[in-house]
């Protein structure tokens, strides 16, 4: 059964074309403290980035991080992947969490013969192979359902629009069930359809997961995200999605409010 949304324009109800059944039920305990920064620094080859971080992700957590370029936002996903070590304070993740990652874009070799899904197989065992473990297969064939990509399933990664493969990328993600989904400037390779589509799938997505965005598009992820991060050096912390051009200066983030306007009352271009 495809999810609709309320278009916030013209109230009309529309066919995302996804079947969220075939996603997981929503998590048990709202609220649970997923991970946490305390006083962190890091950088690189001796230059600090970030200085004095704090943060701290619920399960019921839709964080923005929005900043310049350089400011560090990308190092706060490292810190929350555990691909950084801090060179001050402390980053605490919960016994066992299941994190999933989406980048800006994944380098393929796209000549490659690796298909979709080869790729979305990825996010379970950390290898593209086949498994006779019907429960990844499965799996695979639910995400696959999900995101409306029957019809290339089985076709040659090199052979999709990068709309396409961005899609891709969200199912391995989101692959294992993650109870936390981190993403990275989604949507840099995708045209305004296929970024609408994503960004439609977020608020489903979250009754499922914790979602840290990392965005520049600040007007759109405003209306979607509960709260903001502003990474500019250090991290200032905005309880509320409600983002004025005032307020990115007050909280030392000085980026250019340029939003497309809302992404759930946003239209596909024809």
């Amino acid at each position: 059964m495809a999810g609709d949304y309320v278009d916030n324009l013209g109230g009309v109800a529309v066919s995302t074309g996804y079947d969220y059944t075939t996603l997981p039920p929503p998590p048990a305990e709202v609220g649970e403290e997923l991970a946490r920064l305390e006083d962190v620094s890091a950088g690189y080859d001796g230059r600090t980035v970030v200085s004095h971080v704090d943060l701290t992700v619920r399960s019921d957590s839709f964080v923005a991080v929005v900043g310049p370029n350089g400011g560090g936002k990308t190092t706060l996903v490292r810190l929350l992947l555990r691909q950084l070590h801090p060179t001050h304070g402390s980053v605490w993740l919960k016994p066992g969490l299941r994190i999933g990652y989406m980048p800006q874009m994944a380098s393929f070799d796209m000549d490659f013969p690796i298909v979709v899904r080869d790729v979305v197989r990825m996010g379970r065992k950390g290898s593209c192979w086949p498994t006779r473990d019907r429960t990844v297969e499965a799996e695979v064939d639910r995400l696959i359902e999900f995101a409306n990509l029957g019809a290339v399933a089985d076709r040659r990664i090199g052979q999709l629009s990068g709309g396409q493969r961005q899609r891709v990328l969200l199912c391995r993600a989101l692959m294992g069930s993650p109870e936390m989904l981190v993403m990275d400037e989604p949507v840099t390779y995708m045209d305004r359809n296929s970024e609408t589509t994503l960004y439609r799938l977020l608020p489903e997505l979250h009754k499922r997961m914790a979602i840290v965005l990392v965005s520049h598009d600040v007007g759109t992820v405003a209306g979607m995200a509960k709260s903001i991060a502003c990474v500019n050096g250090s991290l200032r912390y905005h309880p509320t999605a409600t983002i004025t051009p005032e307020v990115m200066n007050v909280y030392g983030c000085h980026v250019e409010v340029v939003g497309h306007g809302s992404a759930m009352g946003r239209a596909p271009q024809q």
